[in-house]
């Protein structure tokens, strides 16, 4: 025995206790990260359960009934509902049930994307872009500009309709067929109008908001000036074709597949500079003035995680002491915020007392992108000016939380679960995502735009940055 127990001691009589206690500490600590991983995803990404032993559907009304039973998970998990807002959720999904039989496919993904709207909140919105993969649509694609309609891509056959301004769908303006589906999206007006011409595109949805179906007729006035009209029949979805957003069709070189055309401005402003990288930094030509794009908070394709371009981003913009510095947000739908947190939160220091931090904004302005303008004007308040369009959402809203697809349908469905309040701050653990607000805490008093700056197509065509002829403007005076 005396043997076998000085085998059992020996690492004991080798290492001594403190080291127990910093392996123990060590061990503790790496659990505590697994273990809020953990209740991180519990608590703030609850995963629905999907359907288990789902039976083949015999019929179109058995399909939409499991459909719905499985979109229950939106009213069950989506934490921004009040009891009686969760229990009229409830209500409506009982009535659109009732006669989900007697609906086109598309009326059916509408009704679905209304039930949605109900929340009013831009994160917890049905998808367009899954709303309309599946349906025929037409041979162009369009992009609202500052009040107008624009087509900015077209099939072969159809490039003379480039740059056109549709004026009419099957005789309805365009102003008011683009609000036609203004009640199945919540948020507000400035995100809508960044991805409701894809609904104007697809016949079936046209329909089921009661503008006519297809083939459909438009009216326009095309790049010259010189009015028109033609009728456009729908084509089938393309296998392979990318999923595109209408928002980001003024950056050219985004295309669903090689088949399209893009509408080609005349020059490169900086916002359409560096196709392959969606974030990157340099200096213009006055030499005190750092221009910062950054188009998603994602890592892209360029090699350069995102997390380490932000590391030598603001090593080397505080090397080149600028006067000035723009952040351009614009195009940029949101991703991780905890990877831009270092460079935004420094650029008050970067500028110094006597610079100022210049914003670009616009519609799909959205998610992160928002909130890193709120870390940004929060390190200098008295010293940033927000130019362009109207941000994407409000400064209160609901994030995190689960996109899921219904079975039958395909219709992508989403709850939010995780709250954000830029302007007061946010209280309670399971409420306030724990990964923002807890550990980058943001209060700004809003982030209104100083100076308007719409991007007009006649500016994109022209190859012109408004905003930021705007911006230079402002450092002249």
């Amino acid at each position: 025995m005396a043997s076998v127990w000085r085998f059992v001691s020996f690492p004991f009589r080798i290492i001594p206790w403190w080291g127990y206690l910093l392996i123990l500490g060590i061990l503790g600590w790496f659990g505590r990260n697994i273990l809020l991983i953990i209740v991180t995803i519990i608590a703030f990404h609850p995963i629905p359960v999907p359907p288990l032993f789902l039976s083949e559907p015999e019929t179109v009304l058995e399909a939409r009934l499991q459909d719905l039973d499985h979109f229950d998970h939106v009213r069950r998990n989506e934490r921004s509902l009040t009891p009686e807002q969760r229990r009229a959720f409830g209500e409506a999904i009982d009535t659109l049930g009732e006669r989900a039989g007697d609906l086109t496919d598309a009326a059916f993904q509408l009704e679905l994307a209304r039930l949605q709207a109900m929340i009013d909140n831009g994160h917890s919105n049905a998808s367009a872009t899954r709303m309309v993969e599946t349906f025929p649509r037409l041979p162009i694609r369009s992009a609202w500009m500052d009040g107008e309609l624009r087509i900015l891509r077209a099939l072969p056959g159809h490039e003379d309709l480039l740059g056109a301004e549709i004026m009419t769908i099957n005789g309805t303006p365009a102003s008011d067929a683009i609000m036609a589906f203004r009640d199945a999206f919540g948020g507000v007006d400035a995100s809508y109008l960044t991805f409701a011409p894809l609904l104007l595109e697809t016949p079936g949805y046209l329909e089921a908001a009661g503008l006519g179906g297809g083939p459909v007729r438009i009216a326009y006035v095309d790049i010259n000036g010189v009015p028109g009209s033609t009728e456009l029949q729908a084509v089938a979805p393309h296998e392979g074709a990318s999923r595109l957003f209408s928002g980001n069709l003024p950056l050219s070189w985004n295309r669903e597949d090689d088949r399209w055309q893009a509408f080609q401005p005349a020059d490169t402003p900086l916002y359409l500079a560096h196709p392959d990288n969606d974030y990157w930094f340099g200096t213009l030509p006055d030499g005190d003035t750092v221009y910062i794009s950054i188009r998603a908070n994602l890592d892209d394709d360029s090699g350069e995680p995102l997390s380490a371009w932000v590391a030598r981003a603001e090593a080397e913009i505080r090397a080149l002491a600028p006067r000035h510095v723009i952040v351009d947000q614009r195009f940029n739908g949101g991703g991780d915020l905890t990877q831009t947190e270092p460079l935004m939160s420094a650029l008050g220091d970067i500028v110094g007392p006597e610079g100022r931090i210049y914003l670009l904004a616009a519609g799909n302005t959205f998610s992160a992108a928002i909130v890193n303008m709120a870390m940004a004007k929060e390190a200098a308040p008295d010293r940033t000016i927000i130019v362009g369009e109207a941000i994407g959402d409000r400064l209160q809203f609901w994030a995190e939380g689960w996109w899921f697809s219904l079975p039958n349908s395909g219709f992508r469905a989403r709850y939010s679960t995780g709250f954000y309040d830029l302007q007061n701050g946010c209280e309670g653990l399971f409420i306030c995502h724990w990964g923002s607000l807890h550990i980058f805490p943001v209060i700004v008093d809003d982030l209104d735009i100083d100076i308007p700056a719409p991007l007009t197509f006649e500016a994109y065509a022209a190859g012109r940055d408004p905003a930021m002829d705007a911006v230079l403007a402002d450092i002249e005076e």
